[in-house]
């Protein structure tokens, strides 16, 4: 991810935009200072032109009073200039408002970056001249950080606080945290998304309410999430497992019946005191008649199709096949369909044997399908394997990005599997018992991330820009170290670790930010001693 070194007067500037007009119509002129361009070009400290991004443009919407867009053009811009867009045949008494964005790349073929953006407010235009006063603002990420509420045991108290907040993204870390759910001990944070606008959806379970636990939280976007409006569900029965906006702004959820039957439904919030209001959609016969069994691990839609990652169990005990399968699938009258040809078994196991030659059948068992969204014409899969002992003495804090293109026919296709992922072991050494209490030498093998290149162990896309897609990363680290408790004894001592891991969709590369101390699903920490693992409350 490329960085920037131009600021805008202290990272905002306003441009100004002046209306003429008969009593029919206006034209409305979006004039950019010399001032602010020379900003553009150049740092707060007058250094010379970025040579980053040589070509800069910027793109002047005129939107509607429900911000739906009128025009738009986009012109380059130039060191030295003044730059002018004209918006012409407005008709007088037409509220408007304009945003404008300033972009840069490398050269005319090359991808744009969003430099500067910024919106104005709305007015309505009348003869004569109008102003319009629009801020840009240098582009940050805003980033949504979540944390569960632990299941009680004897070492966590029941009561131990589940929370949701966001802040801003830096190149060393985060800074202005602000909570956006009061910390309630039986609260969990079962799953969130953003639609086209950047508006936060978050299904909040709360164990608190018997009748009714589960719940929808919008949180709309300006620069930061705010005046949450709270949807309930009635349903007693029925449970929320994930949820999804689609590219034209409509919402999804999988929900799982008191039968255990899972669907995904349409959403519709509209009066908070009507509550959660859904058209369900059922899965694919085959997937559930008979002796067959499914389990929606993760979902997403391009606004027509669903790209489900299924989970799929056919057969008896003693002969059945079970295999986790990317499909994608169409709606009829209320009924998925599976698109076969157009899917793709990611992993399978057939009469307890692994079959060999799918896309992942050369990875961990483990694995766990974490997340999935769809990007023009591309599908983005987070995928996980965090085990803190695993078989043969060998531990696992790693995961990795994958992409997947979806053709015009709709067939899924493997792109780039395994970004990020950490295929070089480290060795660690402790002491621990053996069968016969006695202590002994133990090696164990662990593939850890390192936070720079490869992934702790992904969990969620916490953002989405128009050029990036922001990745929370939750795993762990370890180290050999003199014991604590026995000087001549060694321990292998684990520690939370976690980053919030930048994905460039046009350079397709990665950009690592640690966040020590923040976690986004589990806190690891303890050692391995004895004969296994002990959590301490480092």
């Amino acid at each position: 991810m490329k960085k920037t070194t131009c600021f805008i007067s202290l990272a905002i500037a306003a441009l100004f935009i002046s209306c003429s007009s008969t009593t029919d119509d206006a034209s409305i002129s979006l004039s950019v200072p010399r001032e602010i361009i020379s900003s553009v070009f150049k740092s707060s400290d007058g250094s010379e032109s970025l040579s980053d991004y040589p070509i800069k443009k910027i793109k002047c919407t005129l939107l509607d009073k429900n911000e739906k867009e009128i025009d738009s053009q986009t012109d380059d811009i130039a060191e030295n200039t003044n730059t002018v867009i004209t918006f012409s045949g407005i008709p007088a008494g037409t509220k408007v408002s304009a945003s404008a964005t300033i972009y840069g790349s490398d050269n005319e073929n090359s991808p744009e970056y969003s430099l500067y953006t910024g919106q104005s407010g709305k007015i309505t235009v009348k003869p004569g001249n109008n102003t319009i006063t629009l801020k840009l603002k240098k582009t940050t990420t805003t980033v949504v950080l979540y944390n569960n509420t632990l299941p009680p045991t004897e070492d966590i108290p029941a009561g131990t606080p589940a929370s949701l907040s966001y802040a801003t993204l830096t190149s060393s870390g985060i800074s202005g945290t602000t909570d956006l759910i009061t910390k309630a001990s039986l609260t969990t944070i079962i799953d969130y998304c953003f639609d086209k606008s950047n508006n936060l959806y978050a299904i909040v379970y709360d164990g608190s309410n018997d009748m009714t636990p589960y719940s929808i939280k919008k949180y709309p976007y300006n620069n930061g999430y705010d005046l949450v409006t709270t949807y309930t569900s009635s349903e007693q029965a029925t449970t929320f497992d994930y949820i999804e906006a689609s590219s034209d702004g409509r919402l999804y959820a999988v929900i799982t019946s008191n039968t255990g039957t899972q669907s995904i439904v349409e959403l519709t919030l509209t009066d908070p005191a009507e509550g959660i209001k859904y058209q369900q959609y059922f899965l694919p016969t085959a997937w559930t008649s008979g002796t067959s069994s499914c389990n929606i691990l993760t979902f997403c839609t391009d606004g027509t199709n669903f790209y489900v990652i299924a989970y799929l169990v056919t057969g008896s005990d003693t002969t059945n096949t079970a295999e986790v399968k990317l499909a994608s699938c169409t709606v009829s009258d209320y009924q998925l369909t599976e698109n076969e040809k157009a899917s793709i078994i990611l992993d399978s196991i057939t009469n307890q044997n692994r079959n060999t030659g799918n896309v992942f059948s050369d990875y961990s068992e483990r694995l766990e399908y974490r997340d999935l969204c769809y990007i023009n014409g591309k599908l983005y899969l987070l995928v996980r394997d965090v085990v803190t002992e695993g078989y043969n003495n060998t531990s696992y804090s790693r995961g990795a990005l994958c992409t997947f293109t979806v053709k015009d026919n709709g067939e899924i296709a493997s792109d780039k599997i395994g970004i990020g992922y950490q295929n070089t072991p480290s060795t660690f050494y402790y002491h621990g018992l053996n069968s016969n209490n006695s202590y002994e030498n133990i090696t164990i093998s662990a593939y850890i991330g390192d936070g720079q290149s490869t992934f702790y162990g992904p969990v969620k896309f916490v953002a989405r820009k128009q050029d990036e897609l922001i990745i929370a990363d939750d795993g762990f680290s370890m180290i050999s170290e003199a014991s604590k408790d026995y000087p001549d004894k060694t321990q292998a001592t684990v520690s939370s670790k976690n980053a919030v891991v930048t994905y460039n969709l046009n350079k397709e590369s990665l950009n690592f930010v640690s966040l020590d101390g923040e976690y986004f699903e589990e806190k690891y920490s303890g050692y391995f001693y004895d004969s296994g693992f002990n959590e301490t409350n480092q």
